[in-house]
C-alpha cells in the first residue's frame, strides 16, 4: 500500500494521497510584480482561470500583487523565499534579467537558476505620449526634457527612456514610483507626466484602447528586434543610430522584448517537477477555452516555451564581458 500510495504522488509535491483516494491540491499562487488592472496581472489571471485544469489534482490558483521596485520586490521573493515545490509560481517584468546580468545588488536573483515555463508573446516596446504634449516627432525627444512614468528600475519604462538617452541622445527624465500601468496611464491623463517609455504595445492596445482610437496618445518610436506589424510609419528605435556599437549594446539590451509576460518559478525545482510545469503551461496555451478567454480579454496569445526563455537567458550571460560591461555604462 505505501509504495502505491508514494507512486500516486505527483512531481509537483503538491498532491497528497490517502489509500485509494486522492485529495484534491493545495492552491498554486501566482505572484505579480506590479498592481491590479496592468497587463501583467491579466495575463496572471487569465492564466490562473486555466493552468489549474492541467496541473495534477487540478488546484485552485490564485493570484497575488506584489508590486515594489518595478517587480523587483515579487521576483526578490519569488527566488529567496518561495517553497521549491511548484506552488508558487511568478508573472515578472523581464528586464529585471538585466539588473541581474549587469550585478545590481538590488537583483538578488541569478536569472540563469529560475526556472522558466514559458511565455505568452513577444512584445514591442513603444514610446507613446499625451496628444497635447510637446514631442511631435522622435527629434523633439532630443531638443528638450520630456518626462515620463516608471514604475521603477527593473521595469521596462524606467530602462527603457535610460536607454535612449545614452544611446540615441535624448532628454527623457523618469518619474518613478508608479505601482502598475494603470496608476501610470492616469498620471498620464493627470498631466503629471508627458507619458510612458517601454510601454508594451499589447498593453496600450488593452489598456487604452479608447486612447488610440480617440488618438489621444501619439507613439513616436518603437523598440523591439522586429518590427511591428501594427506600426508600420513608427520609426524603430535600432534604426534611429548610426553607431554600430550603440546598435549591437541596443540589441542586446532589448532582448528582453523577446521575454515578455513569462510565467517562473524558484530555482532549484526537480526535473520532475519542471517537466510538470511546463507541460502543462503547453497544453494550457493551446487550449480552445483559453484562448477564447484571451481573445475576449484582448491578450495576445503567440506562446514561447521555457526551454526558449531559458536558452534566451543563457545567452544573454554568455556574451563577451566587454559588451556586458559597454551595455552596463548605459545604465549609469
Amino acid at each position: 500500500m505505501r509504495g502505491t500510495i508514494a507512486a500516486g504522488l505527483t512531481a509537483l509535491g503538491i498532491l497528497a494521497a490517502t489509500g485509494a483516494q486522492a485529495q484534491k491540491a493545495q492552491n498554486v499562487t501566482i505572484v505579480v510584480g506590479s498592481s491590479a488592472s496592468g497587463l501583467y496581472d491579466l495575463t496572471a489571471r487569465l492564466w490562473s482561470r486555466h493552468l489549474g485544469r492541467f496541473l495534477p489534482g487540478e488546484p485552485s490558483v490564485i493570484v497575488q500583487n506584489l508590486p515594489g521596485a518595478g517587480g523587483l520586490t515579487a521576483i526578490n521573493q519569488l527566488y529567496n523565499l518561495s517553497p521549491k515545490d511548484g506552488s508558487q509560481l511568478g508573472v515578472i517584468n523581464a528586464s529585471a534579467v538585466m539588473l541581474a546580468l549587469f550585478g545590481d545588488p538590488s537583483a538578488r536573483f541569478d536569472p540563469r537558476k529560475l526556472t522558466w515555463i514559458g511565455g505568452r508573446s513577444q512584445e514591442t516596446a513603444v514610446c507613446g505620449f499625451w496628444h497635447t504634449t510637446r514631442p511631435k516627432t522622435f527629434e523633439d525627444l532630443r531638443t528638450a526634457e520630456t518626462i515620463v512614468a516608471s514604475s521603477g528600475p527593473g521595469a521596462r519604462s524606467y530602462s527603457h527612456p535610460v536607454m535612449f538617452n545614452a544611446l540615441l541622445g535624448t532628454k527623457f527624465k523618469n518619474v518613478s514610483g508608479y505601482p502598475g500601468g494603470a496608476e501610470m496611464s492616469l498620471a498620464i491623463e493627470r498631466g503629471e507626466v508627458e507619458g510612458e517609455c517601454g510601454w508594451s504595445w499589447g498593453s496600450m492596445k488593452t489598456r487604452t484602447a479608447d486612447w488610440l482610437r480617440d488618438k489621444k496618445l501619439k507613439v513616436l518610436v518603437q523598440a523591439g528586434l522586429k518590427r511591428n506589424r501594427d506600426l508600420p510609419d513608427v520609426p524603430m528605435a535600432l534604426d534611429l543610430t548610426k553607431d554600430p556599437e550603440s546598435r549591437a549594446i541596443m540589441e542586446a539590451l532589448l532582448t528582453d522584448t523577446l521575454m515578455a509576460w513569462p510565467l517562473i518559478a524558484p530555482p532549484g525545482l526537480p526535473d520532475a517537477t519542471i517537466a510538470t510545469l511546463r507541460g502543462a503551461f503547453d497544453k494550457m496555451m493551446k487550449d480552445p477555452d483559453m484562448l477564447a478567454d484571451a481573445e475576449k480579454t484582448g491578450l495576445e496569445i503567440d506562446p514561447v516555451v521555457g526551454a526558449e526563455l531559458q536558452a534566451i537567458v543563457e545567452r544573454l550571460f554568455a556574451m563577451p564581458q566587454a559588451q556586458i560591461d559597454k551595455a552596463k555604462e548605459v545604465f549609469k
